[in-house]
């Protein structure tokens, strides 16, 4: 059972750092329940102004126990005048109607979505849209995005508005060309990665000057984004660590990524260590994640850490459409081939990566795909943009859409060429040495994703149980699902476990464990990838058929965690309305499932 955060010296300094001093002022004589629930909610107050969103809190009698710096200029009412008054006192007659419609949700323990009308204190309409859910306590609590600003925005500025926020947004369109911001664009899923584990992302154009650094850059070197603009991509480094940089500067050049150690200058003179993940852009520049190691170096975990990424990275996918044409081409897929996204797409697979002499194996490939839905790790050579043939081996899988009608498949690529000609050479007689090269050789292709990696135990406050609901919580947001759940695997009893859960009723936690094998879970970690199941209430193998009913919950993501090739966890991800899933990319779900993972056996192992 979860602990609850008692009203205590701690809570208190946990909410000022959340909310600051000025706000903490007038919240400070709310109830023992009030401050419980906004203990509980300082993950979502942190995210929604890191994404500059407005936030609602309130109590069970839907009383305003607390709203962020964005609520109260959107409203101009100020903290002090929204307490105690009701949720809907600064809203539209009509919307005052949806707001206490959704609020017969919340007492079924339901999370919705839905747009509203903020009337301001000087009359000004603001038309917003509410992601609504229900607290532990009772209550509820909302993030709204101010849909006026996204009116005004082109799509891909919306895109990124949501990644960067508004303040940010307005800066890089004064400060940056429209080439730069396209470049930034480009990255932004790299970015949003970095922003859920609140990690540093920078990234430079080809002359290795600053177009854009995220607030937690900003916050760790004090420097605001306006002053990293235009400088140099070692500005607020030490001059050891500029040497460092310079030397690795070299690497991008030939389109190589790289990690190494470097340490910050701040802008009050402080040194803060950085573990910096670089990779090279397509436009020449370079972009990359910084994981603040003072805590990690503390609790001597770098290493540990170390290897759980290099065994946890992904391969080369691609994706085709019905007719064998390309319509996704991943970093994997780059590199290993050496085609560029933009010169493969819309191009039919067997031309460009399968050798003739291999065109009748691949048709028998293809059938076979046709009967079974799936081929898993077949062995075979395919040709790269330098003519040189690569050993891989490649699971495929068939593409179902929402009703079953087949649009597609899924590859996947494993480079096996050091495997294979180590197999070759030594045999039966070399099979330790044999096993010793694979994995090196698997240890060095993983080096080439680093950069997506994040570490999210660098802090030593953070404890096992609040990570995990940051987790569903960051999920549930980033996914826009209605629920998300978190269950660790308990190998003994052969159970998933469940640790923490995210928009669901309280009558969840009755089903806190259930049995792994002949499950969908097993079935995930089979596939070794997220799996999108439509019509979920009606599905035999899922054990709370009740729950789902009860949810109205008709589709289903399960991510399946695993570290060092064993089964971790899984985080299961609902939807009410099945085309919330549809524009999820698969390889984003996988990245930060793999994250997730790394994070928690992390932080389980700082608490021992």
């Amino acid at each position: 059972m979860e602990t609850v955060p008692q009203p205590s010296a701690n809570s208190s300094s946990l909410l000022i750092k959340a909310i600051g001093e000025k706000d903490y002022e007038f919240i400070k004589n709310l109830g023992d329940e009030e401050k419980k629930t906004l203990t509980r909610a300082i993950p979502y107050i942190e995210l929604a102004n890191n994404l500059n969103q407005a936030v609602w809190i309130g109590d069970k009698n839907h009383r305003t126990i607390y709203v962020n710096d964005i609520y109260q200029k959107i409203c101009n009412y100020t903290l002090e005048e929204c307490l105690g008054k009701p949720a809907d006192f600064c809203f539209s007659k009509e919307s005052k109607l949806a707001i206490a419609k959704h609020h017969e949700l919340r007492k079924q323990g339901l999370t919705t979505q839905y747009e509203a009308e903020i009337i301001s204190k000087d009359g000004i309409a603001t038309p917003v849209l509410i992601n609504g859910m229900p607290t532990k306590e009772g209550g509820s609590m909302g993030l709204f995005t101010n849909l006026s600003l996204m009116d005004k925005l082109s799509r891909d500025e919306q895109k990124l508005l949501t990644v960067i926020g508004f303040k940010d947004l307005q800066t890089i369109k004064k400060l940056l060309t429209p080439e730069e911001i396209l470049i930034l664009f480009k990255y932004r899923h790299a970015l949003k990665l970095a922003n859920a584990m609140n990690n540093c992302f920078w990234i430079g154009n080809e002359k290795h000057k600053t177009i854009y650094a995220n607030k937690t850059y900003q916050k760790l070197t004090e420097y605001s984004l306006e002053e990293c603009i235009g400088k140099a991509s070692d500005f607020c480094f030490t001059e050891e660590s500029k040497r460092t940089i310079e030397r690795h500067h070299s690497l991008r050049k030939i389109g190589a990524s790289s990690q190494y150690e470097a340490e910050y200058l701040t802008k009050s003179g402080k040194t803060v260590p950085v573990f910096v993940i670089g990779a090279p852009s397509e436009t020449g520049g370079t972009y990359g994640i910084h994981i603040d190691l003072r805590e990690i170096k503390k609790l001597d975990l770098q290493k540990r850490i170390s290897e759980q990424i290099v065994k946890n990275s992904t391969e080369a996918i691609v994706i085709l459409d019905r007719n064998h044409k390309i319509t996704m081409w991943n970093n994997g897929a780059e590199k290993m081939f050496g085609y560029k996204e933009p010169d493969v797409l819309n191009k039919k697979i067997a031309a460009l990566l399968i050798p003739k002499e291999l065109q009748e194996e691949n048709k028998k490939i293809v059938e076979e795909v046709e009967e079974k839905n799936v081929l898993r790790n077949y062995e075979t050579k395919r040709k790269a943009l330098s003519g040189e043939k690569i050993d891989v081996s490649l699971s495929v899988t068939k593409v179902m859409d929402k009703t079953n009608k087949f649009i597609g498949y899924l590859i996947t690529y494993r480079d096996i060429t050091q495997q294979k000609k180590v197999s070759n050479e030594l045999q039966k007689r070399f099979e330790t040495i044999q096993d010793a090269y694979k994995e090196l050789g698997l240890q060095r292709r993983h080096l080439d994703y680093l950069y997506e990696i994040i570490d999210s135990t660098v802090d030593s406050s953070v404890s096992l149980a609040t990570l995990e609901k940051l987790i569903v919580s960051a999920l549930c947001l980033l996914t826009k699902c209605d629920a998300s759940i978190l269950r660790i695997y308990d190998e003994p009893r052969k159970i998933l476990k469940l640790a923490s859960c995210f928009g669901v009723s309280p009558k969840w936690l009755d089903k806190h464990q259930v049995k792994f094998e002949n499950s969908l879970a097993a079935e995930a970690f089979e596939y070794k990838r997220p799996t999108i199941i439509d019509d979920i209430d009606t599905n035999p193998k899922h054990q709370g058929s009740s729950l789902l009913k009860m949810h109205r919950f008709k589709t289903m993501v399960l991510i399946p965690l695993s570290v060092n090739n064993k089964i971790f966890g899984t985080i299961s991800l609902y939807a009410t309305d099945a085309t919330k899933f549809r524009m999820i990319e698969t390889d984003f779900l996988e990245k930060i499932g793999k994250q997730c993972a790394i994070a928690l056996f992390a932080k389980k192992i700082s608490h021992k």
